[in-house]
């Protein structure tokens, strides 16, 4: 909701209690009795209402008007009996400060058209405000609630001050309108509490609030800057559907049971640093707008933030993590996750999903890559690693290490990449053969047939290499080839067996090309030793 349209029902409203009051007014002025039909029976003297409080009377009216201020802060002792003033107008304050309320005490649908100041009072039996109009000011600073605090459908026109207000028993503002800031600072929520469907239209302060039971904000909406800045909840406490349009700080805040922010939107900053989430936290189908900061938070149960939706920042520099599901959530591409300095047992979040938005931190890093190997997710862990190693090495300065770096990520990408190795040894077996071939620098054995004579002559002159296996002479001998060039794919099969070193039988380098094939085979030596290394690297792992 815009500020257009928080004036546009602003004025819808005031219009209406205008027009309300002006047709009481003239009622009162023409001295007309009222009937029922008409809304108002009668008009009253706040007189009349002082007078039986003061005399322990009952006051029970419905539907009158009551022309003035009801004052009884100077009221010595305790009011006893029951109070009622139902569905009607009071032209005027209420000042009941200080006072003790020992019966009940029922202004439901009441129009106050001035202040309401119980500062101090005491309630000791139910009190209801429910569907109640106050235009001015209201101040409940240090008022005690010792029955059911109803405030069902109140709108709160003015401002309001709760302050250090404690409630003993529940408390229900459900569909409540608070138009001007409400400051519920260092209140005490003894039982059961309601926020449910509120608007806030200006500002909220819970700051040093305690709620001790079960405490509901069930699509709530704030509409101007909230605080709940070292509040406690020792109870459930259900955020659920809440809609923030400004900033929202939960700094220093400790939840001490269950807490839900499931559906919540937060168009403005999210600060939850310092604060201890020791129950089960659920930020699922969350939507941050801007930055989600939970630096120095402690998140001591299982926290979610399954399909959950960053469009700023996700801070959790020096947090401490049990265990965050980050399953199907997204980032903008401007989103940027801060896990500097930050202490967690298990991160459920794919290297996929986040290695384009973490900031770099070598500790950080190194605890992903530990986290993703207990989980066994290999992939996500070399993945994890190899981008550390990446990001490391850019950083250092040219030397030996860096040059060793380099190496190491070319050859084999840190130890996690063995397909890096298969490249560049099939890459290595391509150069080296087409080198040779365009060098022609590989000759090849050839040999002829030889006749009998010529084979009794070859056994006359060497007869030791033919000694006791006539049967296998060899009725063919090797000739030197002449120059010409050998086809491309032999050039190939000589290096792949060079690079394996094994010498091909046919085949031989010549001139220079006989130390380009040493080195070619130091090569392979050394690809083929780091390909294994790094395959049983891997397999272990």
């Amino acid at each position: 909701m815009d500020s257009r349209s928080v004036v546009q029902i602003r004025a819808v409203v005031w219009c209406s209690l205008l027009l309300y009051l002006l047709t009481i007014s003239m009622a009162y002025s023409q001295d007309i009795g009222c009937n029922a039909s008409e809304g108002i029976c009668r008009i009253v003297s706040p007189s009349e209402i002082v007078g039986k409080i003061r005399a322990g009377e009952p006051v029970v009216y419905e539907n009158v008007f009551i022309s003035g201020d009801i004052n009884i802060t100077r009221l010595e002792k305790p009011v006893v009996s029951p109070i009622k003033i139902a569905n009607s107008t009071i032209n005027g304050s209420l000042r009941i400060n200080g006072v003790e309320f020992m019966g009940p005490l029922n202004l439901s649908g009441t129009v106050f058209s001035g202040e309401v100041a119980a500062r101090g009072a005491s309630f000791g039996s139910d009190v209801s405000f429910a569907g109640a109009h106050l235009l001015r000011e209201a101040e409940f600073t240090l008022t005690r609630f010792e029955g059911t605090a109803n405030f069902i459908g109140t709108n709160f026109h003015g401002m309001v001050s709760m302050s250090y207000a404690q409630f003993s028993k529940v408390a229900s503002f459900e569909g409540a309108a608070f138009w001007s800031h409400a400051d519920f600072s260092n209140a005490q929520f003894m039982d059961d509490t309601s926020f449910e469907r509120v608007h806030f239209l200006r500002s909220a302060s819970f700051e040093f609030a305690r709620f001790y039971q079960l405490v509901s904000f069930w699509r709530s909406v704030f509409h101007g800057d909230v605080s709940f800045a070292n509040s406690e909840f020792s109870g459930t406490a259900n955020f659920m559907s809440v809609s923030f349009d400004e900033n929202a700080v939960f700094m220093g805040s400790r939840f001490s049971h269950d807490v839900t922010f499931s559906a919540a939107r937060f168009s403005k900053a999210a600060v939850f640093g310092l604060g201890a989430f020791q129950g089960f936290s659920d930020f699922s189908s969350a939507h941050f707008r801007s930055v989600a900061f939970f630096g120095l938070a402690k998140l001591e149960d299982n926290t979610r933030f399954v399909n959950t939706t960053f469009g700023g920042d996700l801070v959790l520099t020096s947090s401490r993590i049990y265990s965050m599901q980050l399953e199907n959530a997204s980032f903008s591409d401007s989103s940027k996750i801060y896990l500097n300095e930050a202490d967690f047992t298990r991160m459920l979040a794919r290297w996929s999903l986040i290695k384009d938005h973490l900031v770099y931190d070598s500790a950080a890093y190194l605890a992903l890559v530990k986290n993703y190997k207990n989980m066994e997710w290999r992939d996500d862990a070399n993945d994890c690693y190899y981008q550390y190693r990446r990001i490391s090495q850019s950083s250092e300065p040219w030397g030996l290490e860096k040059m060793i770096d380099v190496i190491s990520w070319l050859s084999c990408g840190y130890g996690v990449k063995p397909s890096y190795t298969i490249f560049w040894s099939m890459f290595m077996i391509l150069l080296f053969g087409l080198v040779y071939w365009i060098g022609n620098g590989i000759r090849e054995i050839a040999w002829e047939n030889l006749s009998d004579e010529e084979v009794d002559g070859e056994q006359e002159k060497n007869p030791e290499a033919h000694e006791g296996d006539s049967d296998s002479v060899s009725e063919s001998r090797p000739v030197r080839s002449t120059e010409r060039r050998i086809p491309f794919s032999d050039s190939i099969f000589f290096s792949a067996m060079s690079f394996t070193a094994q010498s091909p039988a046919s085949l031989y380098p010549v001139g220079i090309y006989k130390h380009v094939s040493m080195i070619e085979g130091i090569l392979g030596w050394f690809l083929l030793g780091l390909f294994v290394v790094v395959l049983s690297g891997m397999l272990i792992r």
